[in-house]
């Protein structure tokens, strides 16, 4: 026997009722406040940590240049000083730098990996003699300084590392003013 086929019954809708395919205004004015407010955190911690990688490079070959001296020391019994390399301060960019080009980081044997975005400096002194400005050196024994001067954003404010022979630490300052332990990175 054949059965008459029912027709299935449509769902009503309602005049008021709305269509759910898609977002109102609303929802996406909210979407995008919310976007904007990670942004608003993430951005400044993303540029401090951008400028700590950075910072990275000069600690690492300080540290390369203490260990070399220390090495020269006990063969020669003296520190050894070295020029400012390279002779311009780099600016956002990093750029390449020969050690075999310069006679004293040849001596002392200390040479960066790759291009640098620091300018290195070792100043160095017999006993009796003052270090340079702001360092704190006097005493009885030999002594060095060395140096990595950079701008870590390219906007002109230069910022200081400094290590000494006296001290296994790491100092922040401002090439500038000759000030070290200065608050923030510039």
């Amino acid at each position: 026997m054949n059965q008459p086929a029912t027709a299935r019954p449509q769902p009503r809708r309602n005049a008021n009722s709305r269509s759910t395919a898609g977002f109102s205004l609303i929802e996406l004015m909210i979407v995008v406040a919310i976007v904007g407010i990670l942004a608003a955190v993430a951005i400044p911690s993303f540029r401090t940590y951008i400028q700590k990688s950075k910072t990275a490079e000069a600690v690492t070959f300080l540290g390369e240049i203490r260990q070399r001296e220390e090495s020269y020391r006990a063969e020669f019994g003296t520190y050894c000083a070295a020029p400012v390399a390279p002779r311009a301060t780099p600016t956002s960019a990093s750029v390449s730098w020969s050690v075999a080009a310069n006679s004293a980081w040849n001596q002392l044997g200390a040479a960066p990996d790759s291009a640098v975005r620091f300018t290195y400096e070792v100043l160095a002194g017999a006993p009796g003699t003052a270090g340079p400005a702001g360092s704190n050196i006097t005493g009885n024994d030999f002594w060095y300084v060395s140096r990595a001067t950079g701008d870590l954003d390219g906007d002109g404010v230069l910022v200081l590392f400094e290590t000494y022979s006296a001290s296994s630490g790491v100092w922040i300052g401002n090439p500038t003013t000759g000030t070290t332990n200065a608050a923030g990175w510039e």
